[in-house]
């Protein structure tokens, strides 16, 4: 990110790349928020036609409902990464203990990893900072614990990185200046009532020493935002950082959500479909009408006429013909065919879980490459949040001063097309694996790889559970019981399901 360059600005300026981001980022939040936010925006996201009255829009905007395929694509995404339980490899019990609460605020690592990535679905753009509260530095470690002094994780969204500047020291980019905005609600005249007040939390490198200070600016200090209200120069074993230690997530840099394309159609999809409500409510209702002068009253003003029963209204002209308006136009099989249109191209940039059954069979190859795209889109960002998570969780190891941090991985789920093993691969994987043409090994790589395994067993376990079946069931594989030794189709089936 680049900041502004040119007037003096305070510390609440937002940077280019910020406003620029910004429409995109609302847009995504509010199509999947639905409805409700949809609708509380008015002529942002439903313009109101030309020539139409107040009263008028208002009936033409409640007739429509917001399609939210945005909302249930974001969660089927969400739900793809965490359809499996995030792995923590090689972590010490002592920051395990710390993980199951990350954040101060009793949440554990993989629930916290939910959350911020379902925050950054929308918006593709984010930051954790790993911070240690404010202490007297005599302080032990045991006494900073049993006040409740440690190290955590803090999320911030991407509408509160107001400002971000990298340079490149020895050909690798650094983080120099981060600007956090953190909007605080306070009481207000009286105690039924708050007001929202403003406060900046400014991350930088200080020039003078080339080490890494934290600033807070709140507007409802003594002198507003014009100077600090606090520094601190944040210091890890007594010693003081050359690094912010801030991690944008799930990228450098921010980039278009994975799903904005798909809130844009959306909308699209929104405005269209208000069009044709409208024409249905305006041609649905039969219209009488009758090729005469309307009658008047003495006084000069129409005659107001009640339709209903079984009476029969005679206007006063004999030459007159009456009859019932009837809307012959293509004007709204053409809108329908377009709100068709849209709902397909939103089933392919991603809604899959709001597209209509296919009337045939479709195979699973071609299922599988008809989700490809999809897959390799959300498999990145996983990989990218995996690496993340895992730079956030050794930090803070690296702070609590715990060996063995620096090993510690995390990562979430990128398998979400898993195919399901046919019955003649898996015969004939158990006919070649009973024959030796192939090894346990390979077999139940294949197993596992097919969901045929418990998430939890390895290879051990699985030779284990086939040793132990073995023994249950007699030295040949069939029931202690039984004297039949069976066809070999028959014995290779039962020796598939022990192995199974």
């Amino acid at each position: 990110m680049r900041t502004f360059e040119g007037d003096i600005m305070g510390v609440e300026t937002k940077c280019k790349e910020y406003d620029k981001n910004r429409p995109a980022w609302d847009l995504v939040r509010d199509a999947i928020d639905g409805e409700d936010t949809i609708k509380a925006k008015g002529t942002l996201y439903l313009p109101k036609p030309e020539g139409m009255e107040k009263e008028e829009y208002q009936s033409y905007a409640a007739r429509v409902h917001w399609f939210n395929a945005t909302g249930r694509t974001a969660k089927g995404l969400h739900g793809m990464v965490y359809s499996k339980p995030p792995i923590l490899d090689n972590c010490p019990e002592a920051l395990k203990k710390v993980l199951e609460d990350i954040d101060r605020e009793g949440t554990n690592i993989d629930q916290f990893s939910s959350d911020l990535t379902w925050d950054a679905l929308a918006t593709n753009w984010g930051g954790v900072l790993v911070d240690y509260p404010q202490a007297d530095e005599k302080l032990d470690k045991g006494s900073a614990e049993r006040e409740g002094l440690r190290t955590y994780a803090a999320w911030y969204s991407a509408e509160s990185i107001i400002n971000l500047r990298k340079k490149t020291v020895n050909h690798q980019q650094i983080i120099t200046l981060v600007v956090l905005h953190e909007p605080y609600e306070k009481i207000g005249s009286n105690e039924f009532s708050t007001e929202i007040k403003n406060r900046y939390r400014v991350l930088d490198l200080d020039e003078a020493t080339g080490t890494y200070r934290q600033r807070i600016f709140d507007e409802d200090g003594d002198q507003g935002l014009s100077v600090p209200t606090s520094e601190v120069h944040p210091k890890k074993q007594g010693k003081e950082l050359d690094y912010i230690p801030f991690f944008t997530f799930p990228g450098r840099e921010p980039e278009k959500s994975m799903i904005f394309d798909l809130a844009c159609e959306n909308v699209g999809h929104y405005q269209k479909s208000a069009d044709f409500e409208n024409g249905l409510h305006l041609t649905g209702i039969p219209t009488p009408f009758a090729t005469c002068q309307a009658p008047v009253d003495k006084n000069g003003d129409p005659v107001k006429v009640k339709l209903g029963g079984n009476s029969f209204l005679y206007l006063g002209d004999p030459a007159a013909t009456a009859d019932y308006l009837d809307f012959k136009g293509e004007g709204l099989s053409a809108l329908e065919k377009a709100i068709l249109n849209c709902e397909e191209r939103m089933a392919i940039l991603g809604a899959r879980i709001i597209s209509a059954e296919k009337k045939g069979v479709e195979s699973a190859s071609a299922a599988r490459i008809h989700r490809a795209g999809e897959n390799s889109v959300l498999a990145s960002f996983a990989l990218n949040a995996s690496d993340v998570l895992t730079a956030v969780i050794r930090e803070i190891g690296s702070w609590e001063n715990i060996s063995g941090s620096d090993k510690v991985t995390y990562k979430l789920n990128t398998e979400y097309d898993v195919e399901e093993m046919e019955a003649q691969l898996f015969s004939a994987l158990t006919s070649a694996h009973v024959q030796n043409k192939i090894g346990r090994k390979v077999y139940f790589y294949n197993l596992k790889k097919n969901d045929r395994v418990p998430d939890d067993m390895d290879l051990e376990a699985f030779e284990k559970d086939i040793a132990d079946s073995t023994e249950d069931h007699g030295p040949d594989g069939d029931d202690a019981n039984s004297s039949a030794e069976g066809t070999d189709d028959e014995k290779n089936a039962k020796v598939g399901a022990a192995q199974k």
